[in-house]
């Protein structure tokens, strides 16, 4: 048996754990950031004072052995009523907080509920607002304030948590017992990083002897690592980390022109992540997806999701290679 951890949030997450909660003999652990403040989540946030469910939920939906009708329950979203963009998931996660007052036990409840294969365990039980100080000394906070702001153009001199936000103890477990972990892909600023910067982090990062799989983002984020290459994404993430990644997927299939102009509507040119890296680390695979992604026009933040994803078998497939190597 396999221990493997993932380390992120959102689509990214939710496309890994997709696949690999279909290999044989591993132990799944997903670490899941706090600092989502957009959508639903936030108005659940701030409304409730709850932490914040939305990617979470979209961990427990991936891991879950449920029925494909309870799966399309938790992501079902309301379009129309005081409900209006809030996903069933997203309130009955912020239910269970409530009920138990501890959302680290809601989300075992749920677990339970949805017959996870592994575990989710968000990266700390504390209040996570993320802040990014650029060069010139603006200060943006929030993570969906963040993640619609031009953080590229000026340079970050500092992405932080305005309070303590200490890595939950379940996850230092994990961490410790992991086998190979699995940093990203997603969102870099928003979902990727906020994990690394969680106090304690890093020192359960170096005590682990897991190997680091590091699957490169397909694309990049305008205003935040437009034109970055695969030697930008290793080298920023090892400085986070404080150790080198042991392997480097990077994927060699080329996305469709429907796909590619859908992205270049939304992000402009320079999305796509150039293959620069000459690495002996280097594992490179055919792993993007060729489905359309249509999303729910109730869905607030639907315009900020990706077009261009990871195929969750074919990453799958990739990783058992490497773990059964």
């Amino acid at each position: 048996m396999k221990n493997i951890v993932t380390i992120g949030g959102g689509t990214g997450s939710y496309t890994v754990l997709s696949g690999l909660k279909h290999l044989p003999d591993v132990s799944l652990s997903a670490l899941v950031s706090m600092a989502d403040d957009g959508g639903s989540t936030g108005v659940l946030r701030d409304e409730l004072g709850v932490l914040p469910p939305g990617d979470v939920r979209q961990c427990l939906v991936a891991l879950s052995e449920h029925s494909d009708t309870v799966r399309k329950l938790m992501n079902y979203r309301f379009s129309e009523g005081t409900l209006k963009g809030h996903s069933f998931g997203n309130i009955f996660l912020a239910a269970l907080e409530k009920v138990t007052e501890d959302f680290i036990k809601g989300v075992e409840i749920a677990s339970e509920i949805l017959k996870v294969k592994g575990v989710v365990i968000p990266i700390t039980s504390n209040k996570a607002d993320l802040s990014i100080l650029l060069s010139d000394g603006k200060l943006i906070e929030g993570e969906n304030e963040i993640n619609h702001s031009d953080i590229q153009n000026i340079g970050i001199k500092d992405i932080f948590y305005k309070n303590n936000v200490e890595l939950n103890k379940n996850a230092e477990e994990a961490i410790s017992k992991a086998d190979y972990i699995i940093l990203g892909p997603g969102n870099y600023y928003c979902s990727v990083i906020p994990n690394l910067i969680v106090k304690g982090f890093k020192k359960a990062i170096l005590k682990s002897k897991a190997r680091i799989i590091f699957p490169i983002n397909l694309t990049n984020k305008s205003g935040h690592t437009k034109n970055w290459k695969v030697s930008n994404y290793v080298n920023d993430a090892e400085k986070y980390l404080g150790r080198p990644v042991d392997i480097i997927l990077v994927n060699n299939e080329e996305p469709s022109p429907t796909q590619l102009e859908q992205y270049k509507t939304q992000e402009g040119e320079g999305v796509l992540v150039e293959d620069d890296f000459k690495d002996s680390r280097v594992i490179r695979d055919a792993l993007l997806s060729n489905a359309f992604f249509a999303y729910s026009k109730a869905d607030k933040i639907a315009n900020s999701r990706s077009f261009i994803r990871h195929d969750s078998e074919k990453l799958a497939n990739c990783i058992q290679k490497i773990i059964n190597n």
